[in-house]
């Protein structure tokens, strides 16, 4: 049911002009009305109109039109035989425009073959594939029968004949010499014959022509290459082709064809040295033709050397990453770092000269390890390697064991502390051999520490200690130095000195040896000095030190200095004289 909706919205939507039903091709006799009728659709306003032949009709006393309940209709009125020919109607609107044809014949009821085409006269050349053909009218049936001279033509390897929608056609497959004469189309009915004749010019011999050329192409290699043109010309025919002026033999890599004097080369397989200028030569009794076309072979990129697969490198270094690529230009290279794309800058270089990919990063550091990709592309395909980069740092001793001294018999540890990339190979060495545990020397290294611990002390364990630590980029030597303890001794001792009552004095001695070393004074009969409101004793850089602030003349006499370790004791003494 059709709502107000609908008739309001129909206002609004256009539909293009359509056909929708029309008569087929008719037959009519001569002094009958044809009628010729086409059902259309679309939004009005429609526009109607038709043609016979290509040109307008106008409404006359021959011709009457109408158009009513969309059915457009045309009245031929009392035909005649120059009424037949091809109608057209078109109807148009605003939107869109559609169109039909027919195919009117008028016949009279009976009526003997004519000839609404004739015959032309032929001109070709030795070896073309021509035709002559003309087109007939008549009452049905009509036979047709093809002459050369007086001789009735019978389809032969050399003739073919037809006769399809009232179009007589004789085709010479492959025209010679013998060919030139005139010849005639009969047609026949049981009302009457009629004739067309023309003749056959002698054919010419014409010199090659290539009427259509090979095309340059481009082509992937590993890919099959294929060039075709086409040559007019005289038989017999001679063709060849060549590569940069070497003649080309069929097989192996090649094929070659010429079918319909079309000239066809396959390569089938190109590679690199396909490259090259390709010329096609076609030859006969009067002259030769030739034409030519370049193939480029397209390469992929390819890496000829690809990036190591895994590379170790020094912290702190430039590092380079090299690769060589062949494939056809313009090859395009990018570098990935554990899939970032890199760019540019004071970090990375990157060139791509003479077929080398490089890229430098400056400044190697551990945090620029990683998985780097390089990519090339030249719009035939693509390529890539990658290589595992690990920066390391070498080895440095960031804590040295200061020398030690120990008594015989005891035990003895060294500690040392290294910086830099894990794993370290960790070798102790003593007068050039290599020290290992056992019962004497225990060694243990871990992550980033070592340490060699010496137990029982004697003789032969005095003396310098090498602990050497490696890893892949580098290595750093410490020297560790054990002694015997010796008792302290006196660089400098104490002097004799005189000073006034009142006034202050200073005993002083510089002594070495191994720490921890305890200081004592004592005076006259052994009696231990302590400190006091006028006495001040300091050991300090080495430096023993007493000093009477206000002496008086009891505090002459014999003054004693004893250092002493855990090796023995040391003593010095001086006399101190007070005047006054």
């Amino acid at each position: 049911m059709v709502t107000d909706f609908d008739r309001w919205l129909s206002h609004f939507i256009s539909e293009p002009a359509v056909i929708v039903e029309k008569a087929g091709s008719m037959t009519v006799a001569v002094g009958e009305t044809c009628t010729l009728e086409c059902k259309v659709a679309g939004t009005p306003e429609l526009s109607v109109e038709w043609y016979k032949d290509g040109k307008l009709l106008t409404s006359s006393q021959k011709h009457k039109f109408s158009f009513y309940n969309k059915i457009s209709s045309l009245k031929i009125l009392s035909v005649e035989r120059q009424d037949a020919g091809t109608y057209t109607f078109q109807v148009q609107n605003n939107v869109g425009k559609s169109s039909c044809t027919w195919l009117t014949v008028i016949l009279s009821s009976s009526e003997p073959p004519y000839f609404v085409t004739e015959l032309e006269p032929l001109e070709a050349s030795v070896g073309d594939s021509v035709s002559l053909q003309c087109q007939v009218a008549g009452t049905p049936e009509i036979t047709v029968s093809w002459y050369k001279g007086d001789t009735k033509l019978r389809p032969t390897p050399e003739y073919r004949t037809y006769f399809t929608n009232n179009v007589a056609t004789l085709v010479f497959n492959k025209v010679n010499i013998n060919d030139s004469g005139e010849y005639t189309c009969k047609a026949e009915n049981s009302i009457g014959t009629a004739s067309s004749k023309t003749r056959q010019l002698p054919p010419s011999f014409k010199s090659p022509f290539f009427d259509i050329k090979p095309v340059s192409i481009d082509v992937i290699a590993g890919e099959s290459a294929d060039f075709e043109c086409h040559v007019t010309g005289a038989q017999p025919m001679r063709i060849t082709w060549s590569k940069d002026n070497k003649e080309i033999r069929p097989g192996g890599n090649y094929t070659i064809t010429c079918v319909g004097n079309t000239p066809h080369l396959r390569i089938l397989k190109v590679g690199k040295g396909d490259s090259g200028q390709y010329t096609c030569q076609a030859t006969n009794d009067v002259g030769k033709d030739m034409c030519s076309a370049q193939l480029s072979v397209k390469e992929p990129p390819k890496f000829v050397k690809k990036l190591e697969a895994s590379k170790v490198v020094k912290q702190g270094e430039s590092i380079q990453l090299e690769c060589k690529i062949s494939g056809s230009p313009e090859i395009k290279v990018v570098w990935f770092r554990n899939d970032s794309e890199l760019h540019e800058s004071w970090k990375y270089n990157m060139s791509f000269v003479n077929s080398v990919a490089l890229l430098t990063i400056n400044e190697g550091s551990t945090e620029d390890s990683g998985d780097y990709i390089c990519e090339a592309h030249n719009g035939v395909g693509d390529a890539s390697c990658s290589t595992a980069l690990t920066v390391k740092a070498p080895p440095v001793f960031t804590q040295k064991p200061a020398p030690i001294g120990a008594l015989k018999g005891s035990d003895v540890i060294f500690q040392c502390e290294i910086s830099g990339t894990p794993p370290f190979e960790v070798v102790w060495v003593k007068d050039r051999k290599q020290v290992r545990s056992s019962k004497k020397f225990k060694i243990t290294s871990k992550n980033f520490d070592t340490s060699l611990h010496i137990l029982n002390l004697d003789t032969s364990d005095v003396g310098e200690y090498h602990c050497k630590a490696t890893n892949e980029v580098g290595s750093d030597t410490c020297v560790c130095t054990v002694k015997f303890k010796e008792p302290p001794r006196f660089v400098k001792k104490l002097s004799d000195t005189s000073t006034l009552v009142g006034d202050a004095v200073e005993l002083r001695a510089v002594v070495e040896g191994f720490q921890p070393i305890s200081v004592v004074w004592l005076k006259d009969k052994g009696d231990v000095i302590r400190e006091s409101e006028n006495t001040r004793i300091s050991f300090v850089d080495n430096v023993a030190t007493l000093q009477l602030g206000s002496p008086e003349a009891s505090d002459s006499g014999k003054y004693v200095c004893q250092i002493k370790n855990d090796a023995g004791m040391r003593e010095c003494s001086a006399v101190l004289t007070v005047v006054g």
